[in-house]
């Protein structure tokens, strides 16, 4: 690599007088109002002067005056075509524990030490190496969390062996990235991680974009149920850092709560502030977030009462003229269709001409009348366990290809008393 004095500078030159440096990046707790640990993140030093004078915020190829900082993919790419990953990566690690060992009140932080997966294959001696930085410095494992980095691996079964010696030393172990690149669910099986880095790809406009919405919560329910703490990464906004929190995010990391400070620092004044901002925000965002939800599930029931009430008038023969008359006057419900008490659809389904039909194929068009319903959760669930009304978890309608919600109840027709379930598909918002 040249400088940018113009000299030519290699990995082994690095290495061999110890230049490297490490920046925290501080990982914390709304719900707790608390700065939990800080990822270590390593940079090459040239010159005396690149550990003391200003590196832009994130110290990424920084040029001072007699010294330049050199991001860490140009640092690794040099070690890689020299031969000296290994080097390189024990170096950085050995440096990020003994930085992270000299900071203010470390012992109630964790530290995420990154390590690639084809260094943790490689390297027998990793667990015990990294055991030793850390007694030299008096920290222990448990303040350590093994961040396992995104990259291919040759041997299952070794890097498993590897892992459950951290493990067993009791060391935590982080899956990174999670939603990018090499990070597949069966690497969750294999390295059977306390903590789920969610890639800042699923972050990234999450506010405003359901399918990341339901992504994330997806990786957060599997997180739960493995026994998993979650963190958001690449957190830019409040508004991401609240819908992180409301889809079940543990901890948050990114520019938003706090940027790597000065080398060998964690700056956490400005990350306290702006957590305790969070959390007043996240539990007014959750207050309305409930009321809105109330005030939706009283519309929905005013809904579900006026068809009820002309529906119960009646005689089964006029069901769908009382549908046709009723469903255009509700702007979020898409279709509506009667059953029997055997879940056989008696109605046509009548579907609300204001409400826009995806076009989605032949498996998405309105069920005919005639139609066995006994399987859905909204006939069994609704009869077997005798509830008065039933509403489904969103799903995508076979009806019209939106995202909607059923809500079904039951009633009797003034002539007969025979007893329908009413059916009514309401989009999602």
């Amino acid at each position: 690599m040249v400088t940018a004095a113009g000299n030519q500078i290699s990995a082994r030159e690095i290495i061999e007088s110890n230049g490297i440096v490490t920046y925290f990046q501080p990982i914390l707790s709304a719900r707790q109002r608390s700065v939990i640990g800080a990822e270590a993140l390593s940079r090459g030093v040239i010159g005396v002067e690149a550990l003391t004078r200003g590196t832009n915020g994130f110290g990424l190829g920084a040029i001072t005056e007699g010294g330049q900082l050199i991001p860490p993919a140009a640092l690794f790419r040099m070690a890689a075509e020299e031969g000296l990953t290994l080097a390189l990566d024990r170096l950085c690690r050995e440096t990020a524990i003994r930085t992270f060992a000299a900071l203010e009140r470390h012992e109630d932080l964790i530290l995420f030490l990154n390590v690639e997966t084809s260094t943790i294959e490689r390297d027998l001696a990793g667990p015990d190496e990294i055991l030793k930085s850390a007694a030299q410095v008096s920290l222990s494992p448990r303040n350590i969390a093994i961040e396992i980095l995104e990259s291919a691996f040759e041997d299952a079964g070794k890097l498993a062996e590897r892992l459950t010696r951290f493990r067993d030393h009791g060391f935590l172990l982080v899956l990174d990235d999670i939603g990018a690149g090499y990070s597949n669910l069966d690497r969750i099986a294999l390295i059977k991680p306390d903590i789920l880095k969610l890639d800042r790809n699923l972050i990234f406009g999450i506010d405003k974009d359901y399918h990341r919405q339901e992504t994330f919560k997806s990786l957060v329910q599997l997180a739960r149920r493995i026994g998993a703490l979650v963190v958001a990464e690449g957190v830019e906004t409040q508004q991401q850092a609240i819908i992180a929190l409301e889809l079940g995010a543990d901890l948050l990391q990114g520019f938003f709560l706090g940027k790597p400070g000065n080398p060998g620092t964690l700056e956490c004044a400005d990350s306290a502030a702006c957590v305790e901002a969070l959390a007043r925000r996240y539990k007014t965002h959750m207050i309305e977030r409930i009321n809105q939800k109330k005030l939706q599930h009283r519309r929905f029931n005013i809904i579900l009462n006026e068809m009820l009430c002309e529906l119960s008038k009646c005689n089964h023969g006029d069901f769908d003229d009382v549908l046709r008359t009723t469903v255009s006057q509700y702007d979020n419900v898409e279709c509506v269709y009667v059953m029997d008490e055997s879940g056989a659809q008696i109605t046509t389904t009548v579907c609300n001409h204001r409400v826009p039909q995806r076009n989605k194929g032949v498996i998405f068009r309105p069920a005919p009348k005639g139609a066995d319903h006994s399987l859905k959760e909204y006939y069994y669930v609704l009869l077997d366990v005798e509830l008065n009304k039933y509403t489904t978890d969103p799903y995508v309608s076979l009806a019209t290809g939106n995202l909607c919600r059923t809500i079904s109840t039951c009633f009797r027709d003034a002539h007969n008393n025979k007893m329908y379930i009413l059916c009514i598909d309401v989009l999602c918002d």
